[in-house]
């Protein structure tokens, strides 16, 4: 065999070994793509779960102020007759009160304006 010979051969030789190596390194990245595809849709999925979630809780949000201005409008508060300290009506102390002894306040301010001190229960 003449040096020219071998020279085409091995260089034959070689270009087929780098092309094998780039069918690899097409594969090993065309499986990269496919994870990153998969994670990309993963974490679209998520983005519209939170998205959802977020509107909820934002409709949650809007709705709870309106909800507690009401109860705080209904919050009743108790004292007894010739006592100091007035409850809401939750109270153990407050459900203790006889019918007869109690003074109803229907706000909080009104108790204090009346010289009434707030129990634990009220903060």
């Amino acid at each position: 065999m003449q040096p020219i010979e071998a020279n085409v051969i091995h260089s034959f030789r070689r270009a087929k070994s780098d092309i094998i190596r780039l069918q690899n390194d097409f594969l090993q990245l065309s499986k990269t793509q496919e994870r990153i595809a998969e994670m990309l849709n993963d974490l679209n999925n998520k983005e519209l779960t939170l998205y959802h979630n977020f509107k909820n809780l934002d409709a949650r949000i809007v709705e709870r102020p309106a909800a507690t201005r009401s109860a705080k409008k209904l919050k009743t508060y108790l004292a007894t007759k010739g006592g100091k300290n007035f409850h809401i009506t939750s109270c153990p102390y407050a459900q203790n009160i006889k019918p007869k002894n109690r003074i109803k306040f229907k706000s909080r301010s009104k108790a204090l304006n009346q010289g009434f001190k707030p129990c634990k229960c009220t903060r």
